[in-house]
C-alpha cells in the first residue's frame, strides 16, 4: 500500500514537472532578442515527416508551435491543410498558449472549417482545405499544432521551406524536413540556401534523410527584390518513379516527364464526325500554313469558353476532344488538346507546351526535373516563324502569348518525350507606349486636350481587357483615373484595337481640362509631361541585401503639342534633358515655333536583375529622369 501511495505520488509529480517545462518551453521570455527583432511570429519549433511507404502512398506528419508577436503574424500561427480524391486528412490538434506559457484552451473540432479551393465560377475541381485560426485577447501568444494526412498522389512530393510560407518577418528556432524510405527507395531533392546538407542515417528496413536549420532571423523583402525563394533555405523533392489512380511513370529527366502527358493523353485527341466536317470547311482552300492555323485559331475561338476543370487525375489528363466539340468549354488541357485535334485534320503538326504560367511566376528549376506546371499551350512549328497559340483566350490575337507565358522555360510535349524550350521574349520594340497630344491652352488655366496614344505588346494588355471587359461608363472611369488629370471632363473617347502576333490598342480621347496649369500673377507655369511622370518615391537602401529586377522591355514616346494663348508670351523654356545607363535611356526636348511649343520626351529600359550594389545608381537614375519629368515652361502675359 505504502510504495502504491509512493509510485502514484512520484507519478504526480512527474506529470506536474512535465507540464512546467511545456509552459517553460511556449514562454515568450525563452525567445532571444536577435530573434524577435524586425519578427511579426517566431517558428519555435517545426518538423515535417514525409514518409515513403511505395511509388503510389506516402503519409505526411506536420507538428510545431509559432510564437505570434503582433496581429500581422497571426497568419502564420493558421493551420491550412488542403485535400482532395487522393489526400485523406487524419487528424488536426492545436493548443493556445499565453505569454507565460500557461495553456488557455484547446482546438476544437467545431472549429475547423471545411472550404473549396477552387479559383472561381468558371471552375470545377475536388480541392478543399481544412482551416483552423487560433487567436488569443492580447499579444504575444503561441499556438502548438499537429496533423497527419495520406496522400494516393505520388506525381507531387513535398517543397520544404525553412521559414513557412517564405514569410517575411519570420523568425525560426528550429525547423526540421525529415524524409522516410524503404530501404534502397530512390527519389531526388535539391537544396537550396542549405547552411548544412542532408544527414543521412539508416534505422532497420528504412533510410532516413534529414534537414535541419535553427536560428534563422526575420527577413524583410526589400522593394524590386525577387521572391524571398531564391534566397531563403529551402530543399526541393521529387520522385524517380510514381503512380496515381493506376497510372506509372519515370520522372527522372524533363523527357520522361512529357513521355508521361504523352501516354496520359494519347486518346484523346479524336473528334466527331461534324467537328471533322466543320474545321475543314473553315481551312478549305488555304495552302499558307499560318493562315491556315489562324482561320482554325480563331473557329476555336468563337465557339468555346473556358471552364477550369480539374477533378482527379484530371488535374493532368484533358477532357476528350469529341466532348469539347460537342460542349464548346473546357480548361488549358482540353481546348489546347481540341486545336491539336483540329490542326491535325487540316494537315498541320503541333505540339503541347507545359508552361508555369502567371504574370509575376518566377521561372521553373530547369536544373530539377519535376512537375512545376500549372498551364498548357499549344505550338506549331512552322519553318523559322513558330506559332504560339493559347488556346483559353477568346480574345487573344492569333499567335501573341502574352505577359501570362512570355520569357520563361517550358516543356514541349513531343512524340518522343519533353524538350525544354523557352517561350519568346518582347522586346522594347515591341512594348511600346507611342502618345501625340495636342493641348490648346486658354488663359484661364484650362486647357481643351485632344489624345492619341498606342499601346503595343505587353502594354496593351491591360487597354485590351478595358476594351473587352468594360463597359463604356466604367472605360470613362478607368480613363479620367489613368489620364491623372485632377478635374477634367471627357467629351469623346473611342478605343481600336488591331490584332497580330504583337497586338496593338489605339485609344483617342478628347476632354477639358480646368487647372492644367499654375498661374501667379502674370505668369502660368505649365508642365508638359501630363501624362507620364515618372515617380520620385525610391528611396536608396544604405546596406541593401538582395538583388533587384526592373519590371519588363519597353519604350515609351510621348509627343505633346501646346499652343499658348495669343495674350502670352514665352518667358522660360527647359534645356535639353538626356540620361543614359545601364539601367535605361532618356531624353526630353523643348521646342518654340510661333505659339506652339512640342515637347518630345522618350524613355525605353529592358527587364534586367542587377546586385545590391547597383541599386543606389538605379535609385538617382530613377530621381533624375522624376526630375526632369516635372520641368515646367514659364509662361508671361504680354504688356
Amino acid at each position: 500500500m505504502f510504495l502504491t501511495r509512493t509510485s502514484s505520488l512520484l507519478a504526480i509529480i512527474i506529470i506536474l514537472f512535465a507540464v512546467s517545462l511545456r509552459g517553460q518551453e511556449y514562454a515568450v521570455a525563452g525567445v532571444s532578442e536577435s530573434l524577435k527583432n524586425k519578427a511579426d511570429a517566431v517558428v519555435r519549433f517545426h518538423r515535417t515527416e514525409f514518409i515513403i511507404k511505395d511509388i503510389g502512398f506516402a503519409t505526411t506528419k506536420v507538428s510545431g508551435a509559432i510564437t505570434v508577436l503582433n496581429d500581422k503574424g497571426a497568419l502564420q500561427a493558421s493551420i491550412v491543410v488542403p485535400f482532395n480524391k487522393f489526400t485523406k486528412v487524419n487528424d488536426i490538434e492545436a493548443q493556445l498558449y499565453d505569454s507565460k506559457g500557461e495553456k488557455v484552451k484547446r482546438l476544437k473540432r467545431s472549429e475547423i472549417e471545411n472550404y473549396s479551393t477552387n479559383t472561381g465560377d468558371n471552375s470545377v475541381d475536388d480541392s478543399y482545405a481544412k482551416v483552423a485560426l487560433l487567436k488569443h485577447t492580447s499579444y504575444p501568444y503561441t499556438v502548438a499544432f499537429s496533423y497527419e494526412y495520406t496522400n494516393k498522389n505520388m506525381m507531387f512530393y513535398p517543397t520544404w521551406a525553412a521559414i513557412l510560407n517564405n514569410l517575411e518577418r519570420t523568425s525560426v528556432e528550429k525547423s526540421e524536413f525529415i524524409i522516410t524510405t524503404p530501404k534502397g527507395f530512390s527519389f531526388r531533392y535539391l537544396e537550396k540556401n542549405m547552411p548544412t546538407k542532408v544527414a543521412i542515417s539508416h534505422l532497420d528496413d528504412k533510410d532516413i534523410y534529414t534537414w535541419a536549420v535553427s536560428n534563422l532571423p526575420a527577413v524583410e523583402k526589400e522593394p524590386f527584390a525577387p521572391d524571398l525563394d531564391n534566397y531563403l533555405p529551402m530543399v526541393y523533392t521529387a520522385p524517380n518513379a510514381f503512380e496515381v489512380e493506376n497510372y506509372q511513370g519515370q520522372l527522372t529527366s524533363w523527357s520522361d516527364l512529357g513521355k508521361f502527358y504523352a501516354e496520359l493523353n494519347k486518346d484523346r485527341y479524336q473528334l466527331t464526325p461534324q467537328a471533322i466536317q466543320a474545321v475543314k470547311e473553315k481551312a478549305k482552300g488555304i495552302t499558307n500554313t499560318s493562315q491556315k492555323v489562324q482561320a482554325v485559331y480563331e473557329y476555336l475561338q468563337s465557339h468555346t469558353r473556358y471552364m477550369n476543370i480539374s477533378l482527379g487525375i484530371g488535374g493532368w489528363q484533358s477532357m476528350k476532344a469529341a466532348d469539347v466539340a460537342t460542349r464548346g468549354f473546357g480548361d488549358c488541357k482540353a481546348l489546347t488538346t481540341y486545336m491539336k485535334a483540329m490542326l491535325k485534320e487540316v494537315g498541320v503538326t503541333s505540339y503541347p507546351v507545359l508552361v508555369k504560367a502567371g504574370d509575376d511566376e518566377a521561372d521553373i528549376l530547369t536544373q530539377f526535373p519535376s512537375f512545376q506546371f500549372n498551364h498548357v499551350f499549344l505550338c506549331v512549328p512552322n519553318q523559322k516563324d513558330t506559332l504560339w497559340l493559347e488556346c483559353t483566350s477568346q480574345t487573344n490575337p492569333f499567335g501573341y502569348l502574352g505577359s501570362f507565358t512570355e520569357a520563361r522555360h517550358a516543356l514541349l510535349v513531343t512524340e518522343s518525350g519533353g524538350v525544354l524550350i523557352k517561350t519568346p521574349t518582347y522586346s522594347q520594340q515591341q512594348n511600346q507606349l507611342i502618345r501625340h497630344a495636342f493641348v490648346k491652352l486658354k488663359d484661364t488655366a484650362e486647357g481643351e486636350v485632344h489624345i492619341t496614344t498606342t499601346y503595343t505588346g505587353l502594354q496593351q494588355e491591360y487597354p485590351q481587357y478595358v476594351v473587352h471587359s468594360l463597359t463604356a461608363d466604367d472605360q470613362k472611369r478607368w480613363l479620367q483615373k489613368n489620364l491623372s488629370f485632377p478635374s477634367a471632363e471627357i467629351s469623346h473617347f473611342e478605343f481600336k484595337e488591331q490584332k497580330a502576333a504583337v497586338p496593338k490598342v489605339e485609344e483617342k480621347v478628347t476632354l477639358l481640362v480646368r487647372n492644367l496649369c499654375t498661374k501667379s500673377g502674370s505668369r502660368m507655369f505649365v508642365t508638359p509631361n501630363l501624362l507620364n511622370k515618372s515617380s520620385n518615391t525610391f528611396i536608396a537602401a544604405s546596406e541593401r541585401i538582395y538583388d533587384f529586377e526592373t519590371a519588363m522591355n519597353y519604350a515609351d514616346s510621348d509627343s505633346i503639342v501646346i499652343e499658348i494663348p495669343s495674350n502670352y508670351n514665352i518667358e522660360f523654356l527647359p534645356t535639353e534633358a538626356q540620361v543614359s545607363s545601364k539601367f535605361g535611356n532618356y531624353t526630353a526636348t523643348f521646342k518654340a515655333t510661333g505659339n506652339q511649343i512640342v515637347y518630345l520626351r522618350k524613355m525605353s529600359a529592358s527587364k534586367q536583375r542587377f546586385p545590391p550594389s547597383e541599386y543606389s545608381a538605379w535609385v538617382e537614375f530613377r530621381r533624375k529622369i522624376a526630375k526632369f519629368d516635372k520641368a515646367q515652361i514659364v509662361l508671361v502675359a504680354k504688356q
